[in-house]
């Protein structure tokens, strides 16, 4: 099985969103994200990447650098909005997209990657905790929710 990472098209959109609004319950507003998707496309600090099997999305990331202004002024990575389709999980997946987001990261000079997994998504923690990531204590304040 040959796991693929991309940069993701404009065509492979819905399929690739449906990942991250299957495994939270959600639903995109696509015509929304259709019409600003060139902006973000456009933005060198955002990298959508998909991991494809065969041609099939499998997984979904952004991966935004951020800049810093402090210190040594080096930038950072922070990762969102990751998500493997549940028959693919613990598949090395998800391993092989975050090996590529730490080659993108290196290669761009970023000092280190942050994330989000929720409190209570205890597969997710013990996933990143595997490849290396330190727990730390995080805060996030939801507007309009």
């Amino acid at each position: 099985m040959e796991i693929i990472i991309e940069k993701l098209k404009k065509e492979d959109l819905k399929e690739a969103i449906s990942i991250y609004d299957n495994n939270h319950n959600l639903t995109t507003n696509y015509d929304k994200l259709i019409s600003i998707y060139d902006k973000i496309y456009d933005n060198s600090a955002y990298h959508n990447i998909v991991a494809k099997i065969n041609g099939k999305i499998v997984g979904l990331a952004t991966i935004i650098i951020n800049y810093d202004i402090v210190e040594e002024l080096k930038p950072f990575l922070t990762v969102w909005n990751f998500g493997i389709k549940e028959e693919y999980r613990r598949q090395k997946i998800g391993t092989k997209m975050f090996e590529y987001i730490y080659e993108y990261a290196k290669s761009n000079s970023c000092s280190f990657i942050s994330l989000i997994a929720e409190k209570d998504n205890k597969i997710a923690q013990y996933f990143y905790e595997k490849l290396g990531y330190n727990k730390e204590i995080g805060y996030v304040k939801l507007i309009n929710k």
